[in-house]
């Protein structure tokens, strides 16, 4: 490794040079020492410069690749984790899924077991989605048989769910594009 000399050490002896041996003709036409100092320092900054623009661009390109690595590490590990949860999930929905559909296979037969009058009764007081889902589930003979035996009005709210023409959330008829009074 080379020892740098101070630049004053290094111009010294070329400004004695110059100004002994050109007299007051060189004096003229050399430049100021302060000009020469200025020159001097600022060709060693661009030499300085141009000597680590290339290993600083590397590095930093170095560094940068370095980083884009570990960030597609974490996003790879998080999306591992992701599919790990969504497996999970569809999982625990699947499960719900078949238990929903053997608990309506319970209710469907228990309520196609019963007397009209009784499954009537029990389908008028229940939740007007699971009531039409149950409903649903029956023959078409049963499902008559105990809407005979409910309540006209509220026979009339189940049937129009079933038939697609009333909402089961909100109770309220789709449009049909005829206008009342």
């Amino acid at each position: 490794m080379q020892s740098r000399r101070p630049l004053s050490r290094t111009l010294l002896p070329a400004l004695v040079l110059t100004l002994g041996i050109g007299g007051t003709a060189a004096q003229t036409r050399t430049p100021s020492p302060a000009t020469a100092i200025a020159t001097a320092s600022t060709s060693d900054a661009a030499s300085f410069c141009a000597a680590i623009r290339d290993p600083a661009a590397e590095a930093r390109f170095a560094w940068q690749a370095n980083t884009l690595k570990g960030l597609e590490a974490r996003l790879a590990d998080t999306l591992k984790k992701l599919e790990e949860r969504k497996a999970e999930l569809q999982l625990l929905t699947d499960q719900r899924a078949a238990e929903v559909k053997q608990a309506e296979a319970r209710m469907t037969e228990i309520f196609s077991r019963m007397r009209p009058d009784a499954a009537a009764l029990q389908l008028a007081t229940m939740d007007q989605g699971v009531a039409v889902a149950v409903l649903g589930k029956l023959t078409p003979r049963a499902a008559s048989a105990v809407l005979n035996e409910m309540e006209a009005s509220r026979a009339a709210q189940l049937a129009e769910v079933m038939g697609g023409r009333r909402n089961p959330l909100n109770g309220s008829t789709p449009p049909t594009g005829v206008q009342t009074r």
